[in-house]
């Protein structure tokens, strides 16, 4: 797992909400904030991000979306949200298996 980065938070403060939410892909994510506390962000190459999207939604009842960088042509960070205790058993999916 040498090439994914993962950062965990258990909330999410409003200001960074609004930062990812200019930068997602993701219809209604507004509400999936308003209902999830937790986020994971997991940073990486292509393949490895989407093996990871998919770990963490066999794993747990999570939501997984994209975040762009500079170029929205480029998948550079993957989200996770959830409850605390999805968002981490999803971690844990994603860290034992990459």
């Amino acid at each position: 797992m040498a090439g994914l980065k993962i950062r965990v938070m258990k909330t999410v403060s409003e200001g960074t909400k609004k930062i990812i939410m200019r930068r997602a892909r993701m219809e209604g994510l507004d509400i999936l904030f308003h209902e999830n506390a937790a986020l994971a962000l997991c940073n990486g190459n292509v393949c490895d991000l989407i093996y990871a999207s998919d770990l963490a939604q066999k794993a747990s009842d999570v939501e997984v979306f994209e975040i762009n960088g500079n170029c929205p042509q480029h998948l550079t960070c993957l989200a996770i949200l959830g409850t605390a205790a999805a968002v981490d058993e999803a971690v844990k999916r994603i860290q034992s298996e990459l």
